[in-house]
């Protein structure tokens, strides 16, 4: 008896799990910019249902909400979510099961899902006329341009469509590193939203965290920025593509190793919440600041800006 109602109960956390699951991944269909944000967190019902309950119940609550997605969107919009969150959200828990790192169980959760989901576009891509993609994104990109310079602002049709196409291909151009940069985004997030329900849900040892404060890149990143930036310079097509995104990404580490250097020197000063708060806000909306702070981040290698740490220092 006891037996029976565990299960029904497991069965009933497994659905309702699995019908949060496609409420987020729908709301990028029905609520314009933040309906894409809250999207990002379709996969952490999946990976609570995993961790709690074990793989098994995991795939099952993938299975119901991949074929819920079907039913309601149709195949691709089903095999998407497949690829990307789904398979970050199995991968994240078994990483997590097996006591990875918090870096490691990142970069397995980026990675993997990151492949799946290139492979999965590539071969749509090649199955659809290019041309037509491009000249959709080119129409949807200029009235949208039009619309938030007041009307193009004076810019002739020709220059405006100039501006679109180049934005066009230099998307397109980095859409490897941006696409990769989302999908680290989604699992940090992701992650990060797990630990924080996993405190509150179960007795069970809290889920690993990265000290910001005293995060160190590693120092093979120095030697493949240096080598993605000569790559950017060279006279081959393929290889400034490839030296491009790659700099994108390395920058993105340091980035990370800079806003480590900002975080210790404000638990230094020991600044209040919202102060600190507004110094975040502030980096965000400054894009020069934020390659200051990568900045700091890479001569952090050398200077070691946080050599005087302690205790409180190492605290996020």
């Amino acid at each position: 008896m006891g037996d029976s109602f565990s299960g029904t109960r497991v069965g009933v956390q497994v659905l309702v799990l699995a019908a949060l699951t496609v409420t987020l991944f729908a709301a990028a269909r029905y609520v314009p910019i933040l309906g894409i944000l809250v999207s990002l967190l379709a996969p952490a019902p999946i990976l609570l249902a995993t961790l709690r309950h074990g793989f098994r119940t995991g795939i099952l609550a993938l299975g119901l909400s991949t074929l819920s997605l079907a039913l309601l969107f149709g195949n691709l919009q089903s095999t998407i979510f497949l690829a990307e969150y789904g398979v970050m959200a199995l991968v994240m828990a078994e990483a997590i099961t097996r006591q990875w790192s918090v870096e490691r169980t990142i970069l397995a959760s980026t990675a993997l899902p990151a492949v799946a989901s290139g492979a999965l576009i590539a071969l749509l891509i090649s199955s659809v006329d290019f041309s037509t993609v491009q000249q959709h994104f080119e129409e949807d990109l200029s009235q949208t341009l039009r619309q938030l310079l007041s009307d193009g602002a004076g810019l002739s049709d020709e220059a405006l469509r100039a501006y679109v196409q180049e934005a066009f291909g230099t998307i397109v151009q980095l859409l490897p590193a941006l696409f990769m940069l989302s999908t680290a985004a989604a699992a940090l997030l992701n992650y990060g939203v797990v630990r924080l329900v996993w405190g509150r849900l179960e007795n069970r040892p809290p889920l690993p965290m990265i000290a910001l404060a005293q995060w160190r890149a590693p120092e093979v990143c120095v030697w493949v920025l240096i080598a993605s930036g000569i790559s950017s310079f060279v006279p081959l097509p393929g290889m400034q593509i490839v030296g491009l995104n790659v700099l994108l990404l390395v920058s993105l580490v340091y980035l990370v190793q800079g806003l480590g250097v900002v975080v210790f020197y404000l638990n230094r000063a020991s600044v209040p919440p919202l102060l600190r708060s507004l110094a975040y806000i502030f980096l965000v909306i400054q894009p020069l600041f934020l390659l200051g702070v990568a900045a700091f981040g890479l001569f952090d290698l050398w200077f070691d800006f946080r050599r005087t740490g302690n205790k409180r220092e190492e605290t996020p």
